[in-house]
């Protein structure tokens, strides 16, 4: 059911551009405002975030196990898949970072921060000042911000599928909508709730990048993460995502020789200048490009493992 399940939502995905058509999130807005009036939740943010997530979630669990109760548990899956497409990501993720690239190929800073607030989301608290004349520094931040969303968007919320199945996705998304409502009582606590969310999720998807990317670059970085508990889910994913690309960490000892910043594409070179062999590459946006693909050989990586599980069980 659950490998089904994911099969037909990425289906539907590729074939709507995103789960858009069933992402109405007014009814969730609406709940958090009627528990805000409630006396008892008055003055207690922790019990307005636990209610607010727990009401959606019984009745969901409700309702399928019901389904089970009344018809063939396969009947779930029409319950399974709209709650699957309504926990992935907002918007079009692909469509959002083609327009980044554009405004920098054309040079054009103003619209490249534009579309880099764009990809931001709700992520917007995390935002760093910028020099918009600073192209390395915005593909860095860049490189930030679609780690993170990417991973917002579908890992994660595949990752709680995966181990408890509607109720996991819908958990996780209904925690990204409180977080990103600015009127909550307490906006630090929805972010901690969140961060602990994505914990398990992030150092899952730093795993998989190791896999899939330049290993030992990037498993070192995994491993410090194993132990880290402060930095945020953007933090953590930016630096093992430089490290899957091949970026390195600190500089090594120059030497003499050096070697040119070449882009992989048949345009121009984004950086003109020389880099010193051991130097950390500079941000490019190639490196947007290959994260991209990295992002789908994760998810490929994953879908393969269930399916191989679900076939030997």
């Amino acid at each position: 059911m659950i490998f089904l399940t994911v099969i037909v939502v990425l289906a539907l995905v590729q074939f709507w551009g995103s789960g858009a058509p069933l992402q109405k999130d007014g009814w969730f807005v609406m709940l958090q405002e009627r528990l805000k009036t409630l006396p008892v939740v008055d003055g207690w943010p922790a019990l307005h975030l636990a209610l607010s997530l727990a009401i959606p979630l019984l009745v969901l669990g409700l309702v399928i196990g019901l389904i089970g109760a009344l018809f063939s548990p396969f009947w779930a899956i029409l319950v399974y898949v709209p709650v699957l497409l309504y926990s992935l990501g907002r918007g079009d993720f692909s469509a959002d970072i083609k327009a980044y690239l554009v405004a920098s190929r054309r040079e054009d800073s103003v619209a490249a921060v534009t579309a880099l607030d764009q990809l931001r989301g709700g992520a917007g608290h995390e935002r760093d000042e910028l020099d918009s004349d600073d192209w390395p520094s915005l593909h860095a931040e860049a490189l930030r911000v679609i780690g993170y969303r990417g991973f917002e968007r579908m890992f994660a919320v595949i990752f709680w599928f995966f181990i408890f199945g509607p109720v996991g996705a819908l958990l996780y998304r209904l925690s990204v909508l409180y977080r990103e409502q600015e009127a909550n009582t307490d906006l630090l606590l929805a972010r901690r709730w969140l961060w602990l969310v994505e914990w398990p999720a992030v150092r899952v998807l730093g795993l998989t990048w190791a896999l899939v990317g330049d290993f030992d670059l990037c498993i070192k970085r995994w491993q410090r993460s194993l132990t880290d508990f402060s930095s945020t889910s953007m933090a953590v994913l930016a630096t093992c995502l430089s490290g899957a690309l091949g970026r390195a960490e600190q500089p090594a000892a120059a030497g003499p020789e050096t070697v040119p910043a070449q882009d992989d594409e048949s345009e121009e070179s984004e950086v003109d200048d020389e880099v010193p062999v051991g130097e950390p590459k500079p941000y490019s946006r190639t490196m947007i490009k290959v994260t991209q693909a990295l992002f789908s050989r994760s998810l490929l990586l994953w879908v393969s493992l269930v399916a191989l599980v679900t076939l030997l069980v």
